[in-house]
């Protein structure tokens, strides 16, 4: 139960701390007096979520601190405890406080910092707040699933743990394996793509730059033969000498005879005899290469542009792959290589298959066993539930769950429920949202916490005006069973009826006060005499006639007989 509330700086607090009691603690006020930042500072305390703003103006920071004390024999609380490091320095209390300023928030339990999530996970062990919108929970269908699972108890909480958990498993499976599928397209288009360049490569039919720089020549041969044709032609005439002309060698055969002769009288020629002799054999031999090449030459229209052809496609394929020769043939060694490793086997695209069919098959079988035991709970609920609506005055109603089968488990399970009602008699139940006034949910939703509560450990229940929408004799029966959870363990009340406010154990008046031009809130707790005047003003806005005094004292004690009877009185 919340022992102590401790607020400073906090939106319009300056300081505040307050004592609470076991049983039903009231708070009440006028409307906009500021009775929710108190449950606000609560939420907050407990992880809920906060802006920075929130710190009072003029001030650097708010602390909020609230004391609890728990059960010792607890396991949720004791193995938190344990996995966070945290020994309470007074045995069976905790003090959680949260920090907030300009730089963020800082949250600590006896004096350790934890992160926030750890804090929420805390705060659900210690305190189960209802906002005055909480009973619009039950309008929204997606809520009724967690609310039986709730009340279900630990088998069916495990099981939906252990259901989202495989859920999301196969999302990632599903996922990876459909990019897996992805991949294996990209795969084989960047095989395709290989293929043809590689075949491209392959046709290349030059295999160094020697092939490369013959086939050029011969293309020059091809392109200039007839020229080439007749200036050799020219050439060998020059050379051996024709019809009309002697040539070079005829005109040095005639020297070389005149030099023999000289050569007799004078010895010295010999040498000069030589190097002509050798110079004769010289262009003798060169006079039949002419020939020789001359007589090769032969215009080759076909030849020429077969060698174009290749030329060109060698060309462009350097362009693509090259530019050298060496850098195209290293490209198909590459392709080569690459299409090697793309054609490699997929064996995690096996074993995904296989843990994918494995997970898919055991998430349905706590599917079903999630099923069964939901299908039990939803008729003890209603059951529970009938009963509970009996005491709020709606004891014809009647209350249902019903099941929305899935095609496949999903997050939550293989199916989703809705809750049902028919408020009268001989109507048929239909949706909850479309079938229940704001009284009437409010009053379920109270039926709600009462069964969820019997056998809850959390000790500490926050009514944040809950009986929004309801009045008269219902406000009676709804004040009724709050006296009856008050038994149970510690309940705080936020209200704005008279008849809920007097069941108060503790009771504390909120309001609005300014000095100096500056507004804050002030809280005060009431002894008997005060509570009895604030409920004659919480029932006619008058708190000093002697009809209203006689009219609150009416309600408070018609509350006390009640309460003193076991809830039941009246």
């Amino acid at each position: 139960m919340l022992l102590k509330l401790t607020v400073q700086n906090y939106i319009l607090i300056d300081s505040l701390a307050l004592d609470f009691q076991e049983g039903i603690c009231v708070l009440t006020g006028e409307t906009g007096a500021g009775k929710s930042i108190l449950i606000d500072a609560v939420s907050a305390i407990l992880g809920g979520r906060i802006g920075l703003d929130v710190v009072r103006a003029g001030c650097e920071r708010a602390l909020l601190e609230a004391t609890f004390r728990f059960r010792r024999d607890w396991p949720p609380l004791q193995t938190w405890l344990s996995e966070h490091g945290i020994e309470p320095e007074v045995e069976g209390e905790l003090t959680l406080m949260r920090e907030i300023s300009a730089r963020g928030t800082r949250c600590r339990v006896e004096g350790v910092q934890v992160p926030l999530a750890a804090i929420r996970e805390l705060g659900e062990h210690l305190v189960d707040i209802l906002g005055q919108h909480e009973h619009t929970l039950l309008t929204r269908s997606r809520a009724h699933l967690g609310l039986l699972d709730r009340f279900a108890g630990s088998e069916a909480e495990v099981l939906a743990r252990e259901v989202s958990v495989l859920h999301a498993r196969r999302a990632r499976l599903r996922t990876e394996q459909a990019e897996r599928v992805a991949r294996a397209a990209e795969r084989e288009r960047q095989r395709d793509f290989w293929s043809f360049q590689l075949a491209e490569l392959e046709a290349l039919d030059v295999r160094s730059e020697d092939d490369l720089s013959l086939l050029r020549q011969e293309r020059t041969l091809l392109q200039h033969a007839e020229s080439l044709q007749l200036t050799l032609g020219r050439i060998g005439e020059a050379l051996t000498g024709g019809d009309e002309a002697p040539g070079v060698l005829d005109g040095l055969s005639r020297v070389l005879g005149q030099l023999r002769e000289a050569a007799v009288h004078d010895p010295g020629l010999e040498g000069v005899l030589g190097s002509l002799n050798e110079a004769r054999e010289a262009i003798a031999e060169a006079s039949r290469t002419v020939r020789y090449r001359q007589d090769r030459l032969e215009p080759d229209p076909e030849r020429l542009e077969v060698i174009d052809q290749r030329l060109d496609h060698v060309q462009t394929l350097l362009k693509k792959y090259g530019p050298s020769l060496a850098q195209a043939q290293a490209h198909r060694e590459r392709l080569e290589r690459d299409l090697g490793v793309l054609g490699a086997s997929d064996a995690r695209g096996g074993r995904l298959a296989e843990e994918l069919s494995e997970v898919e098959s055991a998430l349905w079988r706590l599917a079903r066993s999630l099923t069964a035991v939901r299908d039990g709970a939803a008729g003890r609920l209603s059951d529970a539930l009938h009963a509970e609506l009996a005491d709020l005055g709606l004891k014809d109603a009647r209350f249902e769950v019903q099941f929305r089968p899935h095609a496949e488990v999903g997050p939550e399970g293989a199916e989703g429920a809705e809750f049902f009602l028919a408020a009268n008699p001989g109507e048929t139940p239909r949706p909850l949202a479309r079938t229940a006034s704001g009284g009437e949910l409010a009053r379920i939703m109270l039926a709600l916490k009462t069964v969820l509560t019997r056998d809850d450990a959390v000790p500490t229940l926050i009514f944040d005006e809950v009986d929004t929408g309801i009045s008269g004799r219902a406000a009676q029966v709804v004040a009724r069973k709050i006296a009856q959870l008050g038994r149970r363990g510690q309940i705080l009340l936020i209200t704005h009826m008279p008849a809920i406010a007097a069941v108060a154990d503790a009771h504390w008046r909120i309001e609005k006060v300014i000095e100096d031009g500056r507004t804050s809130l002030s809280v005060s707790s009431l002894d008997e005499a005060q509570q009895v005047s604030q409920l004659a003003h919480l029932a006619s806005g008058d708190s000093q006639s002697s009809a209203a005094i006689d009219h609150g004292r009416e309600l408070r004690n018609r509350a006390l007989a009640f309460k003193h009877a076991g809830g039941q009185a009246g």
